[in-house]
């Protein structure tokens, strides 16, 4: 019988901390999140699914006894009358905000130019009024955008050879009850282009 208590009581304390947890107030909420791109030559991993991966809290194991009935115990499923799980919060959600294509700086020689390629970003939100993107700074570049979508943005390039060329993106979603944004600093590595 005591192992039963001892095996149940961390399945009650973490279902009693994922509740506290889940409990969040109606107020508005401001959440900011910041990823870094650096920018290579090879564009291949920039489209991989991002891995946010959703915890789960399972028990390591189950008791059994060959005592016999021991009486009811908890599995730890709810029962038929348990309701499913409704949204933790009504505000804005960022699911992605990545870069779908990197770009480059121009390359070559002034005899055979290579030009450089722009970035594309892409987005998928949820729960929104309104999206935006802002380029380099606090005014925005487009509104109005769709909950999933990509923009594709020239990147200026400016600099001596190996010199390290920065643009920020700035998504920005809102509604109701509050507004989320996430940032993506891209960045690609300037070239000469000699004089032939």
């Amino acid at each position: 019988m005591r192992r039963q208590t001892l095996l149940r009581t961390p399945v009650v304390v973490l279902a009693a901390a994922l509740a506290v947890s889940g409990c969040s107030s109606g107020g508005t909420s401001d959440t900011k999140a910041t990823a870094t791109t650096t920018v290579t030559e090879a564009p291949a991993d920039a489209t991989a699914p991002p891995s946010d991966a959703a915890a789960t809290a399972t028990p390591a194991a189950r008791g059994t006894t060959d005592a016999g009935s021991t009486g009811g115990g908890s599995t730890g499923r709810p029962d038929s009358g348990s309701t499913t799980g409704a949204p933790r919060s009504a505000g804005p959600t960022i699911d992605y905000f990545r870069v779908a294509r990197k770009p480059s700086c121009p390359a070559g020689t002034s005899a055979n130019p290579i030009p450089g390629t722009p970035v594309t970003v892409e987005w998928k939100v949820g729960n929104v009024d309104s999206v935006a993107l802002s380029v380099d700074g606090p005014g925005v570049y487009a509104d109005n955008l769709p909950p999933t979508g990509s923009e594709t943005l020239t990147f200026p390039c400016s600099g001596a050879e190996g010199d390290v060329q920065r643009h920020t993106y700035l998504l920005t979603v809102r509604n109701s009850s509050g507004k989320r944004t996430k940032t993506l600093v891209v960045s690609a590595t300037v070239h000469d282009i000699p004089e032939v």
